[in-house]
């Protein structure tokens, strides 16, 4: 039997170093570093270097279905875009949930349009050079197929060097809503607009909360931004559903044998029987988490052989 809470997460507070809970990275090593002496991860978003991510695993893997929170504090200790001169425009500065094995592939370019996937990301783009676009929040989410991302409601706010922002993200699943607060030095800041998925929205799976550092590289060259950035995050935190499967009970009645299992809204459920530990098979078909308990029947237990059972359960 596994047992896991209903529901699970983390704060990361970064008073001790970080590697030792779990926090790894990708891509560069270079744009992330432990401040010991300020008890903070300090980070360079640098456009001209490759995807690098600063990434934690969450306790159980969330998708549309689930209700979740997450947050961070930021300081800027300088910003600029455009710095490349064949990117003169804007290019955003990122954090938020990813699945990592999808953001770490050659093919993720978040620049590129249809070329990321599965993301719910905090992104703040600095006005560009020539004054067209202005510095705005732009929380996103973009779907599992790659699909246009559904977000990007602008909320117009400049972030200053010297100041510490809070920003907390909440999603609300009954009503595909993500909502977002900020604070600005600890005082409450402006209203930030949600973002409402709409009801044929093809849904998402992410597996991590990361600090992310986009490459440029790919962009249509009639648009084109970078962007080099240092700063600080001196917390984070996530607040998450627990293990997709929380117990396995075997029960006996008058048709048979059942095994009983609850369930999340979004997952898929499949029962596999095994006679030795080393080969599994099916029983019976795949069903769909419901919130609440999902049975399979199978054999009887006159003639049920001796075995092992194990329930396997992923995002569709």
């Amino acid at each position: 039997m596994f047992v896991a809470s209903a529901r699970d997460g983390f704060v990361e507070s970064f008073d001790t170093d970080p590697s030792a809970r779990g926090w790894t990275v990708h891509g560069d090593g270079a744009l992330f570093g432990w401040d010991a002496v300020g008890q903070r991860l300090a980070v360079t978003w640098d456009s001209s270097r490759t995807n690098s991510f600063f990434a934690r695993q969450l306790p159980a893997p969330v998708g549309g279905g689930d209700d979740f929170a997450f947050g961070f504090e930021l300081e800027l200790a300088e910003h600029a875009v455009g710095v490349d001169p064949d990117r003169p425009g804007t290019f955003q500065i990122a954090l938020g949930l990813l699945r990592l094995s999808e953001a770490t592939a050659p093919g993720f370019q978040r620049g590129v349009f249809l070329r990321s996937s599965n993301l719910v990301e905090w992104t703040w783009f600095a006005p560009d050079p020539n004054g067209t676009i202005s510095a705005s929040v732009s929380p996103v989410v973009v779907p599992r197929d790659g699909r246009l991302p559904w977000g990007y409601r602008d909320s117009y706010l400049g972030l200053e060097t010297g100041v510490k922002y809070g920003f907390e993200y909440r999603y609300t699943a009954t009503n595909r809503t993500l909502r977002s607060t900020v604070t600005v030095d600890g005082q409450p800041g402006p209203d930030l607009d949600p973002v409402v998925l709409p009801a044929a929205f093809t849904g998402f799976h992410v597996d991590a909360l990361s600090v992310n550092s986009y490459s440029h590289a790919g962009q249509d060259p009639r648009y084109a931004g970078s962007v080099f950035a240092r700063g600080w995050i001196s917390r984070m935190h996530y607040q998450g559903p627990g293990a997709v499967t929380e117990t396995l009970e075997l029960k006996w009645d008058s048709t048979g044998r059942r095994l009983s299992v609850p369930t999340r809204s979004g997952w898929m459920y499949q029962l596999h029987h095994s006679p030795d530990l080393r080969s599994w098979n099916p029983v019976g078909q795949m069903q769909p988490g419901t919130g609440g308990e999902v049975g399979f029947e199978f054999l009887s237990p006159a003639d049920s052989p001796a075995g092992f059972f194990q329930m396997k359960a992923h995002l569709p």
